[in-house]
């Protein structure tokens, strides 16, 4: 790290039940933290476990039940988290029938919004280009997950058209919602303004972007972001919901609004995912995520901790090292897989930076195997 870390970062890790990882503890630096394994020795397991922290859920499985190991009932994910104020501890508890237990030094968490304010964190793994390729849910969380760590009140704003927009599409598919649109004026209002707030992101986001992937990739320099609202740009929120109305009461659901909103990338004209290579859009995705990092860095969170899974996948050494490079730049705590110690002087040019070994779900290279807090 070239720069002293001004965001929180994760101080050690404790796993239990997770997957093939063995019950143990992990200490990071604040700095750089290369996990090197073999393929199936559980190094990603690791960052799943960050990942449970930081979001709630898992980046590699929608539901928990593969994150817990086969002869459990539950996994425990606990940590010690350095911040302004001192040190946090936090404590996630997650069953196999879906029961999450949240705790903020010892104390229960009053939501997973609160909980997740901890320690923001920007995870890239080897699926993350279907966040250029594929649907637009993955890149609305992108906007979403930035603001959450940035705009005051977002969540709430976000919650409100969640929950208008839930009732409004039991009422259409009950055949209870009439020309007089009960949950219009709630849908408009909080719509509006989740539309504005990701509107303004996305306006600062481009430069920082281009200025990434610049560095990146020259060649991927001319990559153009824009926003889709989620209906016709032509005329308001307001207008597109009463002229869809119909068409939402025959369909049983709400077709236009902020739900259905893009983060379109274009490349010489096209759509990237059209004309990129694999490579080529893992790059952009890494610029995109390091853009949204620096986005929140500025922002009331601090700079987020970046959890990179295979950084050298579908890259070439010269890539990977520009991508390390970066990384090492940023004022915040990384933490890196690979699949051998040998690969990381190709992707980590300075010395700065612990080194683990992961070996059938053991860790090495970080003292600690007792238990963790009780939940």
């Amino acid at each position: 790290m070239t720069k002293d870390n001004h965001g929180p970062w994760l101080e050690s890790l404790y796993v239990e039940g997770v997957r093939n990882l063995a019950t143990q503890r992990i200490e990071f630096a604040a700095g750089g933290n290369v996990i090197a394994g073999p393929n199936g020795s559980g190094k990603s397991s690791i960052l799943e476990g960050v990942s449970l922290l930081a979001t709630g859920r898992s980046f590699r499985s929608n539901t928990i039940g593969p994150v817990i190991q086969h002869d459990r009932e539950d996994c425990v994910v606990q940590a010690r988290v350095v911040v302004k104020a001192g040190v946090l501890s936090l404590g996630m508890r997650r069953t196999r029938t879906g029961e999450l237990t949240l705790k903020i030094n010892g104390e229960p968490a009053a939501s997973l919004a609160e909980f997740a304010t901890v320690l923001p964190t920007i995870i890239i793994d080897p699926t993350s280009t279907e966040l250029v390729g594929g649907p637009p849910e993955g890149r609305r969380r992108l906007m979403d997950g930035a603001l959450f760590h940035v705009e005051q009140g977002f969540i709430n704003i976000w919650r409100r058209y969640q929950r208008a927009l839930k009732q409004r599409n039991a009422g259409l598919r009950h055949g209870t919602i009439g020309r007089d649109d009960p949950w219009l004026p709630e849908l408009v209002k909080t719509g509006s303004i989740l539309t504005t707030q990701r509107a303004s992101l996305v306006e600062e986001l481009g430069p920082v972007f281009e200025g990434v992937m610049a560095e990146l990739s020259p060649e991927l320099a001319s990559v153009c972001l824009s926003y889709r609202p989620g209906w016709d740009q032509a005329g308001t929120l307001e207008a597109g919901l009463v002229r869809s109305l119909e068409s939402d009461r025959a369909r049983g659901f709400t077709h236009v609004g902020p739900h259905r909103a893009d983060l379109r990338l274009q490349w010489g004209g096209r759509p990237a995912a059209e004309v990129m290579s694999r490579g080529q859009l893992k790059l952009t995705t890494i610029a995109l995520r390091l853009a949204q990092g620096r986005l929140m860095a500025d922002g009331r969170g601090g700079s987020p901790v970046y959890a990179v899974d295979d950084i050298a996948a579908e890259l070439d050494l010269d890539h990977a090292a520009r991508v390390g490079g970066l990384l090492e730049n940023e004022a915040s705590q990384v933490l890196i897989t690979t699949v051998s110690e040998q690969e990381v002087a190709g992707f980590w040019s300075g010395a700065n930076k612990k080194l683990f070994h992961v070996e059938q779900g053991a860790v090495t290279g970080s003292p600690g195997s007792g238990r963790g807090n009780d939940l």
